[in-house]
């Protein structure tokens, strides 16, 4: 049997969280790029256009990635205060 200690799991799921955190951050900072614009100037662009699918179709997968950063966030946050459970 392998004993292993709760902090060096938790250090190894930080890392692997920041390296996500990491690649996600690049994917919003392209649409960034892309556009020329933040994601809520870009959301409202969207609303306030006639509909252009490649437009819809950046806009639906930026979205994607801001709610997918925004849970990394809070699971390094977690991560960081020791809220780790294992089962």
């Amino acid at each position: 049997m392998v004993t292993v200690d709760k902090k060096h799991v938790s250090a190894l799921l930080l890392v692997e969280a920041y390296a996500e955190k990491h690649k996600t951050e690049e994917k919003v900072a392209l649409f960034h790029k892309k556009y020329n614009i933040d994601f809520d100037a870009f959301e409202k662009m969207m609303h306030a256009n006639e509909e252009n699918y490649t437009h819809y179709d950046d806009y639906m997968e930026w979205k994607a990635y801001n709610r997918y950063l925004d849970s990394i966030k809070l699971r390094i946050k977690d991560l960081k205060n020791g809220s780790i459970q294992l089962t």
